[in-house]
């Protein structure tokens, strides 16, 4: 195909050789069955860390580094789906855990030859068809439940745990902006905050995020030297290595509601919710391994690249985006026009609101606290 200019996934701007990118892996989302699109994960799913290189010019990234470089291949690994060498010496290549490297990982996704192996019991068809045999067996089906059945039956007969993964880029200048001037409200209430309403609110950047890493550390590992103290007072018993896996739940059910913002998002991140799904790194046993290990330096930094994950992946949802292969590949077009006439009219039409809106809310807020003041 020769050299082309990539494209970023969340601005969609063209992307030269040897600019700077930051990566981002995808996992193929085989649980939309239901076609619900509420969410940026609804065809795939992001995986929680990212890294870091510069473009090649021919779909990959070179000088590639990042602390969670070696977890994902690593991962990868573990439960890669193996490849042998196709008809197609040039794009049927091998891959396989042995000669997975940074570097086979772009050449395989440029061959869609990269995935993992999925065992996941969960699917969608098999759910409807076991609801349709339930109405077979107590009431007899419809004609037209009837051909939904043999539908699904021949739909489901593909046994195959292929699962595709593959890539997408996020231009450096927009990641920068992203993780400098973006924020988040956060509610606070009370009067407590510095911004909004009566001052209920505060404006959260990812500084103020990752500020909360260094607590949310001293805090874990508080509790771990607590419990070996309390371990070797008890002589040591084998049997009360227990109390360990009950100590990280019970740290677990604190950070639910932990004034550490550090605390809450990682926390939440490890639940896999409908929003967030991390199908492919287990953030919660990551963060256990540092734990029993007690590498405070490994548990900081791995903190902070899936909170750098999970903030890129909140700008997605705050900005309807979808995390999706972008189009582009192959073209070497940089035609600037086109962004400049959608970003202006994007402007255009939030300041258009502002005015329309804003000036309201505004004059409101003015009443009520006039209200208040004369009471």
């Amino acid at each position: 195909m020769g050299s082309w200019n990539h494209t970023c996934a969340i601005s969609n701007l063209h992307i030269h050789a040897g600019q700077d990118v930051v990566v981002f892996l995808l996992l193929k989302n085989n649980n939309n069955g239901d076609g619900s699109f509420c969410y940026g994960n609804a065809l795939y799913d992001v995986m929680p860390i990212p890294f870091y290189g510069k473009y090649d010019d021919y779909g990959g990234v070179e000088e590639c580094h990042g602390f969670g470089l070696p977890i994902i291949l690593e991962e990868l690994k573990g439960r890669l789906y193996k490849f042998g060498q196709g008809p197609n010496d040039y794009h049927d290549c091998e891959v396989t855990p042995e000669n997975l490297t940074v570097e086979k990982l772009f050449e395989a996704d440029h061959e869609n030859r990269l995935g993992i192996q999925d065992h996941s019991s969960w699917n969608q068809d098999d759910y409807s068809i076991g609801k349709l045999e339930e109405l077979r067996l107590e009431k007899g089906l419809t004609d037209s439940q009837q051909f939904e059945l043999d539908r699904l039956a021949a739909k489901i007969k593909k046994v195959d745990t292929y699962r595709q993964v593959t890539h997408v880029v996020v231009h450096g200048d927009i990641f920068k902006a992203i993780t400098e001037k973006w924020y988040i409200e956060d509610y606070v209430g009370e009067g407590k905050g510095t911004t909004g309403y009566n001052n209920n609110y505060n404006h959260i950047y990812f500084k103020d995020l990752v500020g909360f890493i260094p607590a949310y550390i001293d805090k874990k590992r508080a509790a771990v030297e607590e419990h070996e103290r309390k371990l070797a007072e008890m002589g040591g018993d084998p049997a009360t290595a227990r109390q360990l896996f009950r100590l990280l739940a019970q740290l677990d059910r604190e950070d639910w509601n932990s004034p550490n913002l550090a605390a809450r998002w990682l926390n939440y991140l490890k639940s896999a919710g409908s929003s967030n799904v991390w199908d492919f790194i287990n953030v919660d046993e990551h963060v256990s391994e540092y734990l029993e290990k007690k590498d405070w330096d490994g548990l900081s930094k791995f903190a902070y690249e899936v909170l750098t994950a999970a903030w890129v992946n909140s700008f997605m949802s705050y900005t309807r985006k979808i995390w999706v292969k972008q189009t582009g590949q192959g073209s070497q077009n940089s035609e600037p026009l086109g962004y400049q006439v959608l970003a202006q009219t994007t402007l255009d039409i939030l300041e258009a609101e502002r005015r329309e809106y804003g000036d309201c809310e505004d004059e409101e807020d003015e009443e009520v606290i006039e209200e208040e003041n004369a009471q």
